[in-house]
């Protein structure tokens, strides 16, 4: 007999002493434990502990038959029974359990049945009447199963979802179920096995498969097959795609999706996530080799690569210090696009070091830019090896304020391109510190004034090769700057909800001039003047460009905030003593009185948001920029978000330098029961011209999600026409 058996029995008989205290029961059963004990000359394993529960027990000395009746309930280890009666023949070491009768394992899986016959450990045995409650998700059902090691059950004519019935209508179709004449389920090897399955969608036969498997949904990871994807595109045509997940190990798997298109012949794409001792990192990409297209979306009869890798890591190397890269590269500029991996027209990649203590930050950057719209030229796209940046700041006063000192050197430099007179490559050197000060004091009054002060000093070296000679020029610069900022925030708490209304002005001195031609302008081409910088000592946003001269920023802020809701209005407005040409006429800060700007945010409720940002020109109160944002939401009913941009032409804008005017709106919203519509589209004001669109309807219950995705892109570029595609979306939860 099993040392199990052994410790039930003596349980047993402990809880049953005042019953059979004649009969000599506990001493035979001490005298079976014996003989049965192993021989072994080590300690034996100490075997779990059982628990017996029940309202009424009894025992039969003849046939060695213990019946257990009334809330039963057995623990053995981790595993639990519960049953209306329970029987164990100590002959046969079969343990019967009848009634309303439920088996819990350690993992939460959980059987069920109207009857169980098993070993005395749980393990083996015959059950009918079977419903499994997988420990993640799905329920197994069948008339009998046969449990065998504990970790094995066959199941015979056995269905197997993740659905649950309607409580409404119980006889109403599950949305989907698999049907098997045999089922194996093997929890060691967390895998479920079908022999001549059929996939009933509503209680309609549609697919049948002689075999089939899939993980054990209570198991995080296993390899296996993941939802494919289908769809058609005016580009590539009709494709279809099917990934598989390798889980190679807990701290590292691979996913490799194969897809065919209609057009374009095969793509094969993949991702590649690890997890070390010290961070993670995730490596995405693809690759293809067919036939290339000429700017007309005409095929060439030339057969090349295309590719693309996308990656992101980030690694801690102790408290102080982490390192890590960000990797965006493709094989040329429509790939992207064409195969719908990214809207993205430009490509960043950087390397880094960085370190924080205490206040004070350090960092190490390698920066490399990929252009990918039609008019990036590759030859003047920068190589930023390094950028380095260093901010000290100590932990006790300064003069009694608080004092930073800011070092950044940058190297910089570019590859060749076409030149005629001007110059056809310039790399720049730059080396700069600053030095800040700030002191603010808080009257009794409630005024508060910050004093501060500011020193920077560049050096500059810069090289170029132009058409007729090379050129070198070393630059250096000094830029003093004190100023004084005022705030006088008014609190009022008149009328249920609280109010502030904060006057602030800031005045600067500072000499003029520090833009001299001989400095090249890297990183402050393109800003935007608005509310969120209105209070800056230099508006410029990289270190190239300064702002100088004497000049004020005044504005004032208003805040109001209520049960559910707020109010937040910002507006300022800059000043000078003459005009600072190294802002350009359409920036809005050229002239001495600059163009208003500010921001309005208007949240009533918890499920609605308002926001407008905008700069309207001084002289004749047209807007320069104009933003709107409205979005309300309801997480079980509705999403919607509706937004207006308008942005004035500047020529000095790489990016927009036309400008721009459209509107946006995406919402999704609840049609009925299990029943969503999604919907989003941009359209072009100026051209009256649609930008893309997009339109879904979406099915998703607890156990399934379907959907159809329709999108449409108007715009054209090089090989890339306007193009409609449609995605299809089939997804059965608890598959994996």
């Amino acid at each position: 007999m099993k040392s199990a058996y052994c410790i039930l029995a003596v349980i047993l008989a402990f809880v049953a002493v005042p019953a059979f205290a004649k009969s000599g029961l506990p001493h035979q059963i001490k005298a079976n434990a014996a003989q049965r004990a192993p021989k072994a000359q080590t300690q034996p394993e100490k075997p779990p502990e059982v628990l017996i529960r029940a309202d009424q027990m009894s025992y039969d000395a003849n046939t060695h038959v213990v019946t257990a009746e009334g809330k039963v309930e057995v623990t053995y280890g981790e595993r639990t029974l519960v049953a209306d009666k329970l029987t164990y023949d100590q002959n046969t070491r079969i343990v019967t359990a009848i009634g309303r009768v439920s088996l819990k394992e350690a993992d939460g899986t959980t059987i069920r049945g109207n009857k169980f016959e098993v070993t005395d450990d749980m393990r083996d045995g015959v059950i009918e009447s079977l419903n499994v409650v997988l420990a993640g998700r799905g329920n197994l059902a069948a008339g009998r199963a046969t449990r065998s090691g504990g970790n094995v059950m066959t199941l015979e004519r056995a269905v197997y979802s993740t659905c649950q019935a309607c409580k409404d209508d119980p006889s109403r179709p599950l949305t989907w179920q698999i049907k098997a004449f045999k089922v194996i389920y093997d929890k060691k090897a967390a895998r479920v096995e079908y022999e001549d399955a059929y996939f009933e969608i509503a209680g309609i036969p549609v697919l049948y498969l002689p075999y089939f498997s899939h993980a054990d949904p209570s198991s995080p990871r296993q390899s296996g097959f993941l939802v494919p994807g289908v769809g058609h595109s005016t580009d590539i045509g009709y494709f279809f795609s099917v990934p598989y997940y390798f889980a190679l190990d807990p701290s590292y798997d691979l996913t490799v999706t194969p897809e065919y298109t209609e057009n374009d012949g095969p793509l094969l794409k993949g991702d590649w996530r690890q997890r070390t001792q010290s961070g993670s990192y995730e490596l995405t990409g693809s690759v293809r080799y067919g036939e290339t297209h000429d700017n007309l979306g005409n095929g060439t009869g030339e057969d090349s690569f295309g590719s693309h890798l996308f990656g992101t890591g980030r690694f801690q190397i102790d408290n102080i210090w982490r390192w890590g890269f960000d990797l965006q590269m493709t094989s040329n500029d429509t790939y992207l696009k064409r195969y719908d991996i990214s809207s993205l027209d430009r490509l960043v990649n950087n390397a880094f070091v960085e370190g924080v203590y205490g206040r004070s930050y350090a960092s190490v950057n390698a920066w490399y830019f990929e252009g990918l719209r039609a008019t990036d030229d590759p030859g003047t796209t920068p190589l930023v090896m390094p950028l380095a940046e260093l901010e000290y700041v100590p932990d006790s006063p300064v003069f009694g304020g608080r004092f930073s000192l800011l070092g950044n050197l940058l190297v910089l430099q570019r590859g060749e391109a076409d030149c005629v007179t001007g110059p056809c490559r310039e790399d720049t050197n730059r080396l700069s510190a600053t030095a800040n000060w700030s002191l603010p004091i808080t009257t009794t009054g409630g005024h508060i004034i910050t004093f501060f002060a500011n020193m920077r000093a560049d050096v500059y070296y810069v090289t170029g090769s132009g058409a007729l000679a090379d050129s070198t020029d070393t630059t250096g610069r000094v830029l003093p700057l004190a100023g004084v900022e005022w705030r006088y925030p008014l609190v009022s708490t008149d009328g249920g909800f609280r109010q502030v209304i904060e006057p602030i002005v800031q005045a600067i001195v500072a000499p003029y001039g520090g833009n001299p031609n001989t400095i090249p302008n890297e990183d402050s081409a393109s800003f935007e003047f608005d509310d969120t910088n209105l209070f800056s000592i230099n508006k410029f946003p990289g270190e190239d460009r300064v702002e100088t001269g004497p000049r004020m920023n005044a504005g004032l802020r208003y805040s109001a905030f209520f049960d559910d809701g707020m109010v937040e209005a910002v507006l300022g407005e800059s000043f000078r003593l003459h005009e600072d040409d190294a802002f350009s006429q359409q920036s809005g800060l050229r002239d001495q009185s600059s163009d208003y700007v500010g921001s309005l945010t208007v949240q009533p409720t918890n499920y609605f948001r308002l926001i407008n940002r905008f700069r309207i020109a001084h002289d004749d109160g047209s807007f320069e920029r104009n933003e709107v944002y409205a979005e309300a939401f309801d997480v079980d009913m509705y999403s919607l978000k509706a937004g207006y941009l308008k942005l004035a032409p500047d020529p000095t804008d790489p990016f927009d330098p036309n400008g721009r005017e459209e509107v946006s709106l995406d919402g999704r919203i609840k049609a009925a029961e299990y029943w969503w519509i999604d919907a989003a589209g941009r359209r072009n004001l100026e051209d009256d011209k649609m930008i893309e669109s997009r339109f879904g309807i979406a099915y998703e219950d607890e156990c399934a999600v379907f959907g159809i995705d329709l999108r449409r892109r108007f715009t054209r570029d090089r090989d890339i026409e306007p193009a409609t595609s449609l995605l299809f979306t089939f997804r059965l939860k608890g598959l994996n």
